[in-house]
């Protein structure tokens, strides 16, 4: 504490300790407790190092600069979250029916009244912890190792918040808040999910995506497609072979960049122009490998790895979408999953699948309970049950002792999706909804000589026009070399 304000506290009490009054040793305990505390996370943090958050406004704003792989948080609008449960109101109607306003010159005027519906959305806390020695902060090295640190738990964190506003699912994970996918799965809406059924998004003159941006401004929807998120196989897909009758021509570039071979910069319909985004957060057939491929000890740390997962034998289902073509032998793998990651998974019996047929799945929970859903892959037709054959398919939220998956070829392992979202200025159709900027937190070390620190981000995507946005699944682009059905 500044000295000129200790003494000034002191000779608030004349030296002494009285009643009404802060003498010099009152004064000094009133100095350690501002600038001294216990603990090594947020939650058991007290003292008087809960005081002094600072904010990492700056470090985040240069971090999202700096780095060109936040492709949607990058871009999305940046609203204030006034409380941790957030609500707004979703209009999806104006009322009455088209043409219900005509009356006679004394006729009756029929009342109409606009369709909305509440929403809420609850901020999830993003929390990362950051810590450097004692010694590595006194060394005159070439780069100041907080500063450095800090940078990386910003980019974890906005890393963290980009693959969430795609994929995350509070059903499946709870601390996670809802993505795209989920809030568009809510509607119930198939016109607002299209399946390119394991073919590349350019396979039949891209007419799902021209489909995709007429239904966002169609009729009750009354919104335009800005932007469409999608992986970089995808955007290579569209560079080599989009119609250049489609192009958005580039300004500067000779013959307007519309030649076969130019990037992709931006798609024409007959809606508006629609901006292309190459994001590598979306998920391609290298990052749907089961978790405890890539952190195999993240994996062996979760001590949930479900009992069994028992597919039952295949039988007919007017829902199953397993054509001639898929027909053949499969394997499972199911891994438990929470907000501390995958387990190692468990791998069923081969099951052989006949064209209509639909396969459930029994899950069994691990013996600890602790999981909160289950991550189920599957194998290529035909394929080994090798745990690097397999690919994802879908979360699922854990419902009880035993979790029941039916597997319609719905959702197929090694496909990408796209995004296309509207995304326009004044739209506000999609946001970011801020409880906390990134903010750093100090930490205090019971017997090392280290700085720790947590980083955190508080906040949620709010999808304010759920009917102005599409989500486009099961995308195979054409260089993809994990082949579902061989």
């Amino acid at each position: 504490m500044n000295p000129v304000l200790l003494q000034m506290m002191a000779n608030m009490g004349q030296g002494g300790g009285g009643q009404g009054s802060m003498g010099l040793d009152v004064a000094r305990e009133l100095n350690k407790a501002l600038t001294a505390g216990y603990g090594t996370d947020v939650a058991a943090l007290s003292g008087g190092g809960a005081l002094r958050p600072q904010s990492l406004d700056g470090t985040m704003k240069s971090t999202i600069q700096a780095n060109q792989h936040l492709r949607l948080f990058n871009q999305l609008q940046k609203n204030k979250a006034i409380a941790t449960v957030d609500e707004w109101m979703e209009q999806s109607g104006v009322g009455g029916f088209p043409g219900s306003s005509a009356t006679g010159e004394a006729g009756t005027i029929r009342q109409s009244t606009g369709v909305y519906a509440r929403r809420v959305g609850m901020v999830k806390y993003l929390m990362d912890r950051r810590s450097v020695t004692f010694v590595q902060s006194l060394q005159n090295n070439l780069i100041d190792s907080i500063a450095l640190e800090q940078a990386n738990g910003a980019i974890k964190l906005l890393s963290d918040a980009e693959v969430f506003c795609f994929e995350g699912d509070a059903s499946v994970v709870p601390t996670e808040f809802d993505g795209i996918e989920a809030q568009i799965n809510g509607l119930g809406s198939n016109l607002h999910v299209m399946d390119m059924q394991a073919q590349s998004l350019v396979a039949n003159g891209a007419i799902t995506f021209f489909n995709a941006a007429a239904t966002i401004a169609g009729f009750g929807n009354f919104g335009r497609a800005s932007h469409v998120f999608w992986s970089p196989k995808t955007q290579a897909d569209m560079d080599a072979v989009l119609t250049p009758s489609y192009r958005v021509p580039l300004p500067g570039v000779g013959n307007g960049g519309i030649d076969l071979g130019a990037p992709v910069t931006g798609i024409r319909t007959s809606q508006g122009d629609i901006a292309t985004v190459s994001d590598v957060f979306i998920r391609e057939e290298d990052q749907q490998m089961p978790f405890e491929v890539g952190y195999a000890t993240f994996a062996a740390a979760n001590t949930y790895t479900p009992v069994s997962a028992v597919p039952a034998l295949p039988a007919a289902n007017a829902s199953s979408a397993f054509g001639a073509a898929h027909a053949g032998n499969y394997y499972y793998l199911v891994t438990g999953t929470s907000e501390t990651g995958e387990s190692t998974g468990i791998i069923s019996a081969q099951v052989t699948v006949a064209a209509g047929d639909a396969v459930v799945l029994t899950i069994t929970a691990s013996a600890s309970g602790a999981e909160t859903g289950y991550v189920i892959y599957r194998s290529r037709k035909n394929g080994t049950n090798a745990v690097t054959d397999f690919r994802r398919i879908v979360r699922v939220p854990k419902s009880g002792a035993t979790t029941v998956y039916t597997d319609l070829n719905r959702d197929i392992p090694g496909t990408t999706k796209a995004y296309l979202l509207s995304m326009s200025s004044g739209a506000d159709a999609i946001s970011w909804q801020q409880f906390l900027p990134m903010t750093k937190f100090p930490l205090y070390p019971t017997a090392t000589a280290e700085i720790p620190w947590a980083q955190l981000l508080f906040g949620y995507l709010r999808l304010a026009k759920r009917r102005q946005h599409v989500v486009i699944k099961n995308i195979l682009p054409n260089s993809a070399t994990w082949l579902p059905f061989g």
